[in-house]
């Protein structure tokens, strides 16, 4: 049996979904990966999904539905082939990029959900290219696939990623070591810059009517104690950085403990830092949660139009 990980990439034809090839090809170790490119093909024409289980709309289509499959299968495999010919390039063997081409078989979305749970360390996404109508990124194919795969480290590709460094958004969760720990894989393979990011919500002891001389001091020791358990954090998440093979001189840090917006700060970082990556825990801290992510994570993912996001359970 092949030891070769896994990577399920979902295509459907668009400019988005290339993208996210090209962005596996630019990123992945081409010694150590087999990818399954997947294409699920639509039980019906766009627009008429709901419409097409009607027995009128059966009979009428019935004459030319044989036609439309077969025109559809043949952009499937073209597709398939121009997606194929980037990863070869990028130094993947034939016999380690398949391809998956199905009819639809409960859904698009749980199709690839299902395919999904075989065994695979990631399941990448175009941001907006799995949307049969163009939907915003809430409510579409990939939204779906994110809530739906919850045991398995989903990669959402938001256009063309071309920087290779990292930003880890991270906290002291146990979600967060475990996204220190799969990323670092990665960096260490790419030799890639790798910088540890913590935002933490402001805090105001005035707020709390103790804006005194004894609040003054008491918020000075508060920030002293977070400080240090920042840079505790940080010193355990290098260490693990470095075991994984990723050199000491490629790994940075920064904080801010007067954090507004933390989802904000967090993509203000990497923005301003020209990241290509960033890589989050599920859920952070908080238990309170939004469906299966956490609310910062929830933010940034709706907002990470310009970078790669990688949501690791």
């Amino acid at each position: 049996m092949s030891s070769l990980k896994k990577i399920l990439i979902a295509v459907d034809g668009s400019p988005q979904s290339l993208k996210a090839v090209s962005y596996v090809a630019l990123n992945l170790p081409p010694t150590d990966f087999r990818i399954n490119l997947m294409h699920v093909m639509p039980a019906a024409p766009e627009g008429l999904g709901d419409l097409a289980k009607e027995g009128f709309f059966k009979s009428k289509l019935g004459a030319k539905h044989g036609e439309w499959e077969r025109r559809e299968q043949r952009a499937a495999q073209a597709f398939l082939h121009e997606a194929r010919s980037l990863l070869l390039k990028a130094n993947l063997k034939e016999d380690d990029v398949r391809e998956i081409v199905q009819k639809q078989r409960v859904g698009i979305a749980r199709d690839i959900i299902a395919e999904g749970s075989r065994g695979y360390e990631a399941v990448v996404v175009g941001r907006r290219g799995l949307s049969w109508l163009g939907d915003v990124f809430f409510g579409s194919v990939s939204y779906k696939i994110v809530q739906g795969i919850k045991d398995v480290p989903v990669w959402v590709v938001g256009g063309d990623v071309r920087s290779k460094k990292m930003l880890l958004a991270v906290d002291g969760s146990e979600n967060s070591r475990k996204a220190v720990d799969y990323a670092a894989t990665f960096a260490a393979a790419n030799d890639a810059e790798v910088r540890l990011f913590n935002a933490v919500r402001e805090f105001r002891l005035d707020l709390l009517d103790i804006a005194t001389a004894r609040g003054a001091e008491l918020e000075m020791r508060i920030v002293e104690e977070l400080e240090e358990d920042v840079q505790r954090m940080f010193a355990s998440y290098r260490r693990r950085l470095e075991r994984a093979g990723v050199k000491a001189k490629r790994i940075s840090d920064k904080y801010t403990l007067q954090s507004l917006t933390r989802a904000g700060d967090i993509l203000k970082e990497a923005k301003e830092g020209n990241y290509g990556t960033i890589v989050m825990g599920r859920r952070g801290l908080s238990k309170v949660h939004e469906f299966l992510l956490g609310r910062v994570t929830t933010k940034v993912l709706h907002r990470a139009e310009e970078f790669a996001l990688w949501l690791v359970p």
